[in-house]
C-alpha cells in the first residue's frame, strides 16, 4: 500500500475531484451540502501546486482502495457512489479505470535493453493473466513482437486476458515491476514506455502489428473459447483488405507516405477490387509498371507479401493516428 501522506482527508477528496476533472467534480460536489462543499472548494483553492509525488500518492491510494476493497472511507465512498449515480456504473468504472490506468502507468518502468524475445523467454512459464498484466504496462510495438516468441496458445490466452483486462491495484503493478526487474537481470547475468490497460480496442492494436497469419492464429485461439471477445477485437481490427474502404483521397495520401516497391508485393494477393482501387489512383505510367511487375515479376514468398501488407497498414494506422486520414466506418474527420 502507498506510504500515508500528510494531507487530510477533505485535502485528499479535493485532489481526487480535481484529477476526474470539473464536470464531475462539479457533479460530486452538488451532491454534498452547503458547508462540506465549502471545505473542499476551499481545499482546491489553496492546493493548486500540490507536488506531482505527492498528488500521484493520493491517487494511488485511492485506486489500490477501489481495487483492493471498494472504495473505503466515508468520503471515498460516497465518491463512488456519486459517480455511479450521476454517470451510471459503466462510465463510472470508465473514469475509475482511466485514474487505474493513468497511475499504474506512472508505476511501472520496461528494464533498460529488454528485447522483445528475452522477455518472450522469461515469461513463457508465467500465468496468462501474468502476462496480460504485462502486455499493459509495455509499448505495443514490443508487446506484438513477443507474442510472436511465444507458444501459440498461451499468446492466444494472454491477448484474451488482455482484451478483458479491467481495473487492477497499484500493489499488483509494482509486484509485476519486481518480477520483470529480476527475470531480466536473471536473463543477463546467464539464467533462464507505457501503454494502456486492456480492452478489445488495444488488444486488436497489437494483432494489427502481427503479419496477417499470425494475426489469424491468435485470434483464432481467443475465438475457441470466447467468440464474443473476439469478435469485439474483430471490430476493432484493419487489415490490408480493409484498404477498400477508404475513400480516393485517402489512398492517394497513402501511396504519398509509403515507398513505392511496397505496392507491388503487397498487391500479389489482393482481390480483384482492391487492385482496383490502387490503380485508379495512380498515374497511367505507374499503372503500366504495377501491372508489369504484377503479371511478370519474379516469385514471392508469401512471408514476404505479408510483410509488405503489413507495412502498408502501419502506415494508414499511423496517418489515422495522426488525424489525416480515417480507417473505420465510425471514425469521421471534421
Amino acid at each position: 500500500m502507498p506510504p500515508a501522506d500528510p494531507l487530510s482527508g477533505v485535502e485528499r477528496v479535493a485532489v481526487v475531484l480535481q484529477e476526474l476533472g470539473e464536470e464531475a467534480a462539479a457533479l460530486v460536489l452538488r451532491e454534498m451540502d452547503d458547508a462540506l462543499v465549502t471545505k473542499i472548494s476551499t481545499a482546491m483553492t489553496a492546493m493548486r501546486n500540490v507536488p506531482f509525488g505527492l498528488r500521484n500518492q493520493v491517487m494511488q491510494r485511492f485506486v489500490a482502495d477501489m481495487g483492493e476493497q471498494g472504495l473505503s472511507g466515508p468520503a471515498l465512498k460516497f465518491l463512488h457512489r456519486t459517480l455511479i449515480n450521476a454517470f451510471g456504473e459503466a462510465q463510472a468504472r470508465e473514469i475509475l479505470r482511466r485514474l487505474a490506468r493513468q497511475n499504474a502507468t506512472r508505476a511501472f518502468q520496461l528494464p533498460a535493453q529488454c528485447d522483445p524475445q528475452t522477455l518472450a523467454v522469461q515469461m513463457a512459464n508465467e500465468r496468462p493473466q501474468t502476462i496480460a498484466l504485462l502486455l499493459a504496462h509495455i509499448p505495443q510495438e514490443i508487446a506484438a513482437e513477443m507474442l510472436t516468441f511465444l507458444p501459440e496458445e498461451l499468446a492466444a490466452e494472454a491477448l484474451y486476458r488482455f482484451s478483458i483486462l479491467d481495473v487492477v491495484s497499484p500493489n499488483a503493478v509494482l509486484e509485476l515491476q519486481q518480477m520483470v526487474d529480476e527475470m531480466m537481470q536473471a536473463a543477463a547475468s546467464g539464467g533462464k514506455r507505457v501503454a494502456n490497460l486492456g480492452g478489445p480496442k488495444l488488444a486488436a492494436e497489437i494483432l494489427n502489428q502481427l503479419q496477417a497469419d499470425k494475426m489469424q492464429q491468435v485470434l483464432g485461439g481467443i475465438e475457441a473459447h470466447d467468440s464474443p471477445t473476439a469478435e469485439k477485437i474483430r471490430e476493432n481490427l484493419f487489415t490490408f483488405p480493409d484498404l477498400v474502404r477508404l475513400p480516393d483521397a485517402a489512398l492517394r495520401m497513402l501511396l504519398r507516405e509509403i515507398s513505392p516497391e511496397l505496392l507491388a508485393p503487397a498487391l500479389r494477393l489482393a482481390d480483384t477490387e482492391l487492385k482496383e482501387r490502387f490503380f485508379a489512383n495512380i498515374s497511367a505510367r505507374q499503372r503500366e509498371v504495377l501491372n508489369e511487375e504484377l503479371t511478370g515479376g519474379p516469385g514471392l514468398r508469401r512471408a514476404d507479401v505479408l510483410a509488405a501488407q503489413a507495412e502498408i497498414v502501419a502506415v494508414a494506422l499511423r496517418l489515422a493516428e495522426e488525424g489525416k486520414i480515417a480507417v473505420r466506418a465510425s471514425e469521421e474527420l471534421l
